[in-house]
């Protein structure tokens, strides 16, 4: 007894083993595309969108449904009239089945599918995927940007800028049916479809992988590129696991470009602070909130990119796995988020050690009030006993202090004179040291001047010359290569460049 291509035992006894594989007749494209919307996912109710509600996982169902919270949720589901699709380069017929999708990925990005079912071959649908990808297609004459903006609720006057509705990252899927072994495309055929070129290829010069799981059978193709995939001869829920690891890889591709815009210009903020500012306070809350946004950031990272990558813990299918590490693997997600990860780990530690130079000077600038307050102090203790004592001498009862005169009789002035010689002092002893403050705070700040930051200081611990742009002069006119002319024979060698007779 053996098993044939519909998935059944040969004898007809027991009814189907496993789901049979996809029949259908003609070819389904499936693009999809980031979005700049968002939309919280606590909002969302919690017993709906989950994404078996909406597609068919066959034996897998239990195990999508148990990780629902962190694969994406179907938000819509809508069937297009596909009379009044119209692309920009594929012109004749027209779609048997057009379904737009709108998924919500887990970190809360919105993500737009669209799903057509043409009577084309492989290579004839090369200029329709163009459009798809593109989203050069209208639908009754509206933009598939506008009409799935709309959908959701979106209107362009809502953007901020120039916002676009669509982000650049974006995969097609390419499914179609196999019948039998000589059904299965060729690898030029593949290559064609994937790079959406109807042109030969030179085999050792692709990027082009194929999933050992996905292509064991002889009926069974899984080709995968950065941008597009085919995927042919498997059965239906297959097909939807290959959807839903689309969507969740084009999600965290987008938000992986989002995260390092943001650390890019966390980065440049923090390039651009001014070395000679005074007020600390205001460059400890400039390095706070840079802080602060690389903590979300690095969390974002690990939640909605990294942790995106592994769907073998969640949905135990061999080709689910292999096509979704390939395409992580093919669209650079691995390798990009390393990178990423990186940045953000030196930029948190240029912060802290900026935040450690900030404590440090207003450590010494403490140290510098607390001297002061406490010289003053001391200085006012002095004083204060000195006058206790000067004016005590008024109140002795001795032959110098007459009580017929006046304590303001010029008889006393050497005394007032000391009194005023000791105020003296002590402003001038607390000027001195605010005069001395001040110029240690200069002098340090003159160490690094406001451009000598990375620049300046490559310079200075390896000898390189810092030119002055004011000095440089203009480019001179390139001087006239001197014509070669052939030597006599008996004439002696010229040096080059000696004007010829």
């Amino acid at each position: 007894m053996t098993l044939n291509g519909a998935g059944t035992r040969s004898n007809g006894s027991g009814g189907d083993l496993f789901a049979p594989y996809a029949s259908r007749p003609h070819l389904r494209i499936t693009t999809v595309y980031s979005t700049s919307w968002v939309c919280d996912p606590a909002l969302l109710p919690p017993d709906g969108h989950a994404p078996t509600d909406a597609l068919a996982f066959g034996r897998l169902a239990p195990f999508y449904e148990m990780a629902r919270n962190q694969l994406p949720r179907v938000l819509r589901k809508e069937s297009l009239d596909c009379s009044s699709l119209v692309c920009q380069r594929w012109q004749p017929g027209a779609p048997t089945a057009a379904t737009l999708w709108h998924f919500l990925h887990p970190s809360g990005q919105v993500l737009v599918a669209l799903t057509m079912d043409v009577p084309l071959g492989l290579v004839e649908s090369v200029p329709l995927m163009e459009d798809l990808y593109y989203a050069s297609i209208q639908c009754s004459g509206v933009p598939l940007e506008r009409l799935a903006g709309e959908r959701v609720g979106y209107r362009p006057e809502h953007a901020q800028g120039q916002t676009p509705g669509f982000l650049p990252e974006r995969h097609q899927l390419v499914f179609r049916s196999v019948a039998s072994p000589a059904d299965a495309p060729d690898d030029d055929t593949i290559q064609r479809v994937i790079y959406r070129s109807d042109l030969p290829y030179r085999p050792e010069h692709s990027s082009i992988t194929y999933p050992a799981e996905l292509n064991r059978r002889p009926t069974t193709v899984g080709a995968l590129g950065p941008y597009a995939s085919l995927i042919c001869g498997h059965q239906d829920y297959i097909e939807n696991c290959v959807l839903l690891s689309a969507v969740q890889t084009v999600g965290s591709a987008a938000r992986l470009r989002e995260i390092r815009e943001v650390a890019y210009a966390y980065g440049h903020r923090f390039r651009a602070r001014s070395d000679g500012e005074r007020d600390m306070h205001r460059r400890r809350t400039m390095l706070e909130s840079i802080s602060e946004g690389l903590s979300h950031l690095e969390l974002e990272l690990s939640y909605s990119v990294e942790a995106g990558g592994d769907i073998g813990t969640l949905v135990p299918a061999l080709r689910v796995e292999s096509f979704h590490n390939a395409l992580y693997a093919a669209m650079g997600l691995t390798e990009r988020s390393t990178t990423i990860g990186q940045m953000l780990s030196r930029l948190s530690n240029a912060i802290a050690a900026e935040l450690t130079s900030v404590e440090s000077a207003e450590q010494r600038a403490g140290d510098r009030r607390r001297i002061r307050t406490v010289v003053a102090v001391t200085f006012v203790t002095t004083v204060s006993g000195t006058l206790s004592l000067l004016f005590g001498f008024f109140g002795i009862n001795a032959r110098q202090v007459d009580e017929h005169r006046s304590m303001f009789d010029d008889s006393y002035t050497p005394i007032y004179a000391l009194i005023a010689l000791i105020l003296a002092s002590a402003v001038g002893i607390f000027g001195g040291m605010r005069l001395h403050e001040r110029w240690t705070e200069r002098r340090e700040r003159s160490r690094i001047r406001t451009w000598e930051t990375i620049h300046g200081l490559l310079a200075r611990e390896f000898g390189a010359v810092i030119l002055d742009p004011a000095r440089m002069t203009a480019s001179p006119p390139t001087p006239t290569v001197p014509g070669t002319r052939t030597r006599p024979p008996d004439e002696e060698p010229q040096p080059s460049g000696t004007p010829t007779r």
